[in-house]
């Protein structure tokens, strides 16, 4: 895969049941809020041929919010959510999806499997009708060096679905965090090219079909996402990926190409210099978007990984925030000058935040 692939496309026409209007626009105001920018790297191009349904298979780093980010990719995508996620009123508004159970869930809360559409069947049918849908193979997320045992949920789909003449395309899409739990930090989804699927022998069982479809699968996404042989060589491929990012290239590139040729960390690099008055404007920030930032940071601090801290930041500020953006907006209506100056002030240091607060190193 180029560093020289396009990056930040148009958005990907979906098909297929819809989701909820107000699901995307809420994803890209708290995607675009927390992280800025994601940037869109690898085989992604447009306009892109539709072959009937596609199974978007995606690497699991940043827990809920990984659901968000690949609606930066492919806007009204459809995906399989946990039964888990939907039990609070206030996370049934944030996500929307393909209501699944888990072994987990069965198990920590007793939900009966039999309430809700059997996944696979309900994954075919949003795919029968030309629409996307995400899978997460790993089934779960984790924040480590490489992906955790995929499942086969994805291969019985893409079996069932050609063993019925579906056109299908699969396509494998890695998530790349540089700080999963940093506010403002760099994203990067990197596309990969469609997975080309084995046809089926004579003869052969169901089941053996299934099993090859997997490791074409999982062949396909383990070459877009962090998938290293031990801890030290993850940290390895992160600096390179780092200090690569900081010259201009693709942080999920470099971090590919660092896990694939492996080397010695790099020597430490100068702390990038910021402006004289970026401290001015980040406390304009801090100041104008105090109770959300606390908030956020106090709920962060409930999380029990690293991987789900963002998600917990997001919930937080986002009940605060319903209380806060109002007041604001009455006291700029009161104070319009001094207030206006203020928003302006700390729009430039959420734009400056990762220069100042990061190290240089977003």
């Amino acid at each position: 895969m180029s560093a020289r692939s396009r990056t930040d496309p148009a958005p990907m026409p979906a098909g297929g049941r819809s989701l909820r209007w107000w699901i995307p626009l809420l994803a890209g105001l708290l995607r675009g809020f927390y992280f800025g920018r994601i940037r869109i790297v690898g085989a992604h191009q447009q306009p892109v041929p539709r072959r009937g349904g596609r199974l978007i298979v995606s690497s699991h780093r940043n827990g809920a919010i990984d659901g968000y980010t690949v609606l930066r990719v492919f806007p009204g995508v459809q995906g399989l959510v946990s039964v888990q996620l939907l039990r609070h009123p206030l996370l049934r508004w944030m996500f929307d999806g393909i209501t699944v159970v888990r072994d987990k869930d069965h198990e920590r809360y007793g939900t009966r499997r039999a309430a809700f559409a059997h996944p696979v069947d309900a994954g075919c049918a949003q795919l029968r009708t030309g629409g996307d849908l995400v899978i997460f193979p790993e089934g779960s997320s984790e924040w480590g060096w490489r992906p955790l045992p995929y499942q086969r949920g994805a291969a019985r789909i893409a079996r069932t679905l050609l063993d019925e003449g579906v056109s299908l395309e699969v396509v494998p899409l890695g998530l790349h965090y540089q700080a999963p739990d940093r506010f403002r930090s760099r994203v990067e989804a990197l596309v990969g090219v469609p997975v080309a699927l084995p046809a089926r022998d004579a003869d052969e069982s169901d089941r053996d079909w299934e099993r090859r479809i997997h490791q074409s699968i999982a062949a396909a996404l383990d070459a877009v996402s962090v998938n290293c042989p031990n801890l030290e060589a993850f940290a390895a491929a992160e600096a390179w990926a780092t200090v690569r990012a900081a010259a201009g290239e693709s942080y999920a590139l470099a971090l590919i190409d660092a896990q694939q040729h492996p080397q010695a960390p790099p020597p430490p690099q100068p702390r990038t210099r910021s402006w004289p008055w970026d401290w001015l404007v980040v406390a304009g920030f801090i100041l104008l978007a105090a109770p959300v930032l606390l908030a956020g940071r106090f709920a962060g601090g409930k999380a029990d990984a690293r991987n789900t801290v963002s998600f917990f930041r997001i919930v937080g500020g986002l009940l605060v925030a319903v209380v806060w953006l109002p007041c604001l907006l009455l006291m700029t209506w009161f104070w319009p000058w001094p207030l206006l100056s203020l928003w302006l002030l700390a729009a430039l240091g959420w734009w400056r935040w990762p220069r100042v607060m990061h190290r240089g190193n977003p």
